[in-house]
């Protein structure tokens, strides 16, 4: 699998969606919210960039599961800095949240199954929060 698709852009959010990134991806996953209150700053931005890359790596194209490979990859590369929980259910949180926070229009990339459980999580949690 090449991993030069294309070029990697991060998506451009505002500061209310990655407030709302990091509320959301710690009610989906409340250990990555105790994350958060441990590592402060050092948290928030590497949830920031895991979301990011992943939405970057998906809008260069390649396929989902290379998106999910190679912002899994880089994650694990940067743990020992970061301390970010390695998990799966972390892994698939940060990434529906981003998805729906981040880079929405992404979503079209997924299979339609996929989008209709991202479309459920999204209406979960802003029925939670509402």
């Amino acid at each position: 699998m090449s991993t030069t698709a294309g070029p990697l852009t991060a998506p451009v959010a505002s500061v209310e969606q990655d407030t709302r990134y990091f509320t959301e991806v710690g009610e989906v996953d409340p250990t990555l919210a105790t994350y958060e209150q441990k590592q402060g700053n050092v948290a928030l931005r590497a949830l920031l960039t895991d979301g990011s890359a992943f939405c970057a790596f998906l809008a260069r194209g390649g396929g989902v599961d290379q998106a999910l490979v190679a912002d899994a990859e880089g994650a694990d590369g940067d743990e020992s800095q970061t301390h970010l929980p390695l998990s799966v259910t972390t892994f698939n949180a940060v990434e529906a949240v981003a998805l729906l926070t981040l880079c929405p229009s992404e979503q079209r990339f997924l299979p339609a199954a996929d989008r209709t459980k991202i479309g459920n999580l999204g209406a979960s949690l802003t029925g939670r929060s509402g």
